[in-house]
């Protein structure tokens, strides 16, 4: 997307406000020519009273003071607010479709997208975006419309040399610095916009992962990529900052050479008897001088615009990605049951990668509980993203109720499947909110219902602040197994007909596995469930299990009778009682 794209992007945007807009201009062109006059009458008061003192010339010079004073206030009030009311406004609508569109997205569309990236497009390029709006488009209109009527001004009352004189000097300022400017910081802007990014994102991995860099002594060497990102952001903010230097001396020394060349053709018109020196000079340099501001206005906000637009193009990138599923139908077919179905599914994450589901079959009748085994990579996993649509299947159909998942709205689908997984994720808020997440409008009755069949009601009344309780970031003043029996009270607050358990017991001990199982057992209760576990010991009281090896189902059965049958989930629940076994030896050796 080019420049000039997002530029016409960023405007469309600001369409609904572009009434507060105009008045942000108009008040910032009164505010820049109030400033000229201030100064012009100043220097006139000066030379009226040199040439010849009189009271009632300098009250009326005085007089003028004061009403240019005054609309300068009001007028620089007027700009600053309105400039920011638009702003401020914008930024907010923007975040809310950042997020409007970064949600369809999930998970497919997020999952090689770095944490610290993403928020540093949703937070930092959206602030940065900002200046846009309060400090570029009214810098830019009146840097051309004050001159404009200065020039105009200017001819009206004096001889149109000095228009002459000062056209070349405002066409270095408006056309010649501000492409020099941005051809030379360029680059950076882009640049520097990229490395934040790193930065971002390298930090957020750091605070996350400082237990296990400190534990592992890693320390020393992630301070030198922290080292290494950083200094890729000074090249590029170095190149920003020449840039800003170059355009900044260079506007200063226009503004000189401008107010020489007035002097040097004053001193010729007054030769020539053009001019009074007293009366014109001082005002014209006065002129010659302030009425600049605009313009360097202009060059002063280059840089900024550069980065607003590569800001502005790093959250179009992601925002503009299409969904890799999308509602098919506009209303959910009517939900008859809550059965699920699939029908010689084949499924690849990558065109250019083996499938991960080659041609599964699978039923599950309503009310009834099947698992799902086999070693890591079988495809266990994807099965519930297919069911959930996260992803669509490359060929066969996924039904639910008897009709294909595309027949419902993925806010209707995913309302009919409560998921219970190995990392579900915990907010950094309290308890109560975080089961509440379930149903956001439960009472706090309901609450207290799912936490006590969650098996969470006496840790949570031993608590001074019971459901007020703090989590932490990621759950990280709690245990796996308190986290996850919120997951599962948060699923029971929901009351889903279809329940999904996706190794949802993987990562506890055995004390927490049997009490997060024993929540199961009542979370399950009434429910189609489909267990995924690599776990065993998760799944022998499934009405059925399937095992699945390399994205095929290979073997279906009870426990006992694919016990008896000495397949492949023979041999992994031999490899299972192997790993108990040997732990167990570790745990306790035997006394010589």
């Amino acid at each position: 997307m080019t420049n000039l794209q997002l530029l016409g992007r960023l405007l469309a945007f600001m369409r609904p406000l572009n009434g507060v807009m105009c008045i942000s201009v108009c008040a910032r062109t009164v505010k820049l020519v109030m400033q000229t006059v201030l100064i012009a009458l100043a220097a006139a008061a000066v030379a009226r009273f040199v040439a010849a003192p009189s009271g009632g010339t300098l009250g009326a010079i005085a007089l003028g003071l004061v009403g240019a004073a005054f609309l300068l206030g009001l007028s620089n009030y007027i700009e600053t607010y309105t400039g920011h009311y638009v702003a401020f406004r914008l930024l907010a609508m923007l975040r809310n479709e950042f997020y409007d569109r970064l949600e369809p997205l999930a998970p497919a569309g997020t999952a090689t997208l770095r944490s610290g990236d993403a928020v540093s497009r949703v937070i930092a390029d959206c602030e940065r975006v900002e200046p846009f709006y309060a400090h570029t488009i009214a810098p830019v209109i009146t840097a051309f419309v004050v001159p404009a009527i200065l020039l105009t001004a200017i001819a009206q009352w004096y001889p149109l040399a000095y228009v002459w004189t000062l056209l070349p000097f405002y066409f270095v300022m408006l056309i010649v610095l501000p492409v020099v400017t941005a051809l030379s910081g360029g680059r950076g802007s882009a640049g520097s916009r990229r490395a934040q990014g790193e930065v971002n994102a390298f930090l957020t991995d750091s605070l996350q992962g400082i237990r296990d860099t400190v534990a592992f002594g890693y320390g020393t060497r992630r301070r030198g990529e922290a080292w290494r990102i950083g200094e890729r952001l000074k090249k590029d903010q170095d190149m920003l900052m020449r840039a800003d230097a170059l355009q900044r001396g260079v506007s200063e020394g226009v503004v000189a050479s401008a107010a020489i060349a007035v002097l040097w053709v004053s001193g010729n018109l007054y030769l020539a008897g053009a001019i009074e020196p007293l009366r014109d000079i001082p005002v014209l340099v006065a002129v010659a001088i302030t009425g600049f501001n605009a313009a360097q206005g202009l060059n002063n906000v280059v840089g900024d615009f550069q980065v607003s637009m590569v800001s502005a193009r790093r959250l179009f990138e992601l925002m503009d990605q299409r969904p890799t599923v999308a509602n098919v139908v506009a209303t959910s077919a009517p939900f008859t049951d809550s059965s699920l179905q699939l029908r010689d599914v084949s499924f690849g994450y990558r065109a250019d990668a083996p499938p991960v589901l080659r041609n599964i079959s699978l039923e599950i009748p309503a009310g009834r509980h099947i698992a799902l085994v086999g070693a890591s990579g079988s495809g266990k996993s994807t099965i519930a993203n297919l069911l959930l649509r996260f992803w669509d299947a490359d060929a066969g159909e996924v039904r639910i109720g008897g009709r294909s998942v595309r027949d419902y709205t993925l806010e209707d689908l995913r309302d009919r499947i409560a998921v219970v997984s190995q990392r579900n994720y915990t907010f950094n808020s309290t308890i109560g909110e975080n089961i509440r997440m379930g149903r956001p409008g439960a009472s706090a009755a309901q609450v207290d219902e799912a936490a006590r069949r969650a098996q969470l009601k006496d840790w949570i009344d031993s608590l001074p602040l019971r459901y007020d309780t703090p989590v932490g970031e990621m759950g990280g003043k709690i245990s796996g197994g308190q986290r996850q029996r919120i997951a599962i009270a948060r699923a029971l607050l929901k009351d889903a007909p279809i329940l999904i358990l996706d190794e949802a017991t993987s990562s506890l001990d055995v004390e927490s596995e049997r009490e997060v199982n024993a929540a199961i057992r009542e979370l399950a209760r009434g429910r189609t469930t489909l267990t995924i576990a690599h776990r065993l010991s998760a799944v022998r009281n499934a009405d059925e299990i399937h095992v699945l090896d390399q994205g095929r189902i290979v073997e279906r059965g009870s426990h006992a009778e694919l016990l008896a049958r000495g397949g492949v989930y023979a041999r992994l629940f031999a490899l299972q009682q192997d790993e108990v076994d040997a732990s167990a030896e570790v745990a306790s050796p035997s006394m010589a």
